[in-house]
């Protein structure tokens, strides 16, 4: 099964319909077709495995620069992952995590975070991530803030810059506000 890093800058039509459509095996449309990526002002890359002609796997990264208790950050996080069920509990996803937490780590951000359900921490503290119980993600817009505690999802954090593991403290029991757009989370 090939690996194809999908750049936001060299956009490809038909790698983002095949994406568009393993997405909707997860989250099926409300009738419009969702496009890819949904918010192009945050998506880094995205690695899509491929397998007979279609997405198998998808694990998006986004990235965000933020202003958090005085400091400045720049995030990366996960996002829109998904396995088609007909590929799920094979470990694929796992090696599709850790190619994203590598290209995340390679570009030197000062932290990683995202949310997930809660049934899924342990999946993505395997792939290096530790799960901020106290703290919630707040993305959407200042207008239209969409918060992680109100879906009931973990906030998961990985500290990678020096400056960021300095202000540890500073993420713990806390809202960490990411202008992502209408209605974005990680």
């Amino acid at each position: 099964m090939p690996l194809i890093q999908y750049p936001q800058d060299r956009a490809d039509a038909a790698l983002a319909r095949l994406i568009a459509a393993l997405q909707s095996t997860a989250w099926p449309a409300d009738g419009a077709e969702q496009p890819f990526p949904t918010a192009p002002d945050t998506h880094a890359t995205s690695f899509v495995l491929l397998e007979g002609g279609e997405a198998v796997c998808h694990v998006g990264v986004r990235r965000c620069a933020f202003a958090h208790k005085g400091q400045t950050y720049l995030a990366y996080g996960l996002s829109e992952v998904v396995t088609h069920p007909r590929f799920q509990n094979r470990g694929i996803a796992s090696g599709v995590i850790r190619e994203a937490a590598r290209f995340i780590i390679a570009r030197q951000p000062d932290l990683s975070l995202f949310t997930c359900a809660p049934e899924k921490v342990s999946f993505y503290t395997r792939g290096g991530w530790t799960a901020d119980a106290g703290a919630r993600l707040v993305g959407g817009t200042k207008r239209a803030p969409f918060r992680s505690d109100s879906l009931h999802l973990t906030t998961m954090l990985m500290l990678i810059s020096e400056k960021a593991k300095r202000h540890a403290a500073d993420f713990e029991n806390t809202d960490i506000v990411l202008e992502l757009g209408e209605n974005q989370l990680w």
